[in-house]
């Protein structure tokens, strides 16, 4: 499965967990995205890891344990994943190239059906 797919698929997921979960999911992954932009290299990544860890911060942020934190951070990630993967199975790809006109659009066409 293509990753933009699956990207879609989980963001997808994320779209259905409540106002609260979500919240403190976004606050974790921009922390995370947002060390991913100034790291220069894997070893500066981790090194802000260590430094200042999201789940950290996120517990300082939403004023939670720790623990906490990352209990939820990871109970999320397993329920969204899940979520996609179960929608993955149920991917249906049909190829509706013959139903255009080819002077229209001139490339291969499909339609994508999530159940």
């Amino acid at each position: 499965m293509q990753a933009s797919l699956y990207n879609y698929l989980v963001n997808c997921s994320l779209a259905t967990l409540p106002p609260e979960k979500k919240l403190f999911y976004n606050f974790v992954r921009d922390i995370e995205h947002s060390y991913e932009q100034q790291a220069q290299s894997p070893e500066q990544y981790y090194e802000l890891l260590l430094h200042q860890h999201p789940y950290h911060l996120a517990a300082e942020h939403f004023n939670i344990p720790v623990e906490a934190a990352r209990k939820l951070m990871l109970e999320m990630e397993q329920e969204v994943n899940e979520n996609a993967e179960r929608k993955a199975k149920n991917v249906v790809w049909v190829d509706c190239t013959d139903k255009i006109e080819p002077s229209y659009y001139p490339k291969k066409l499909f339609f994508l059906s999530l159940t």
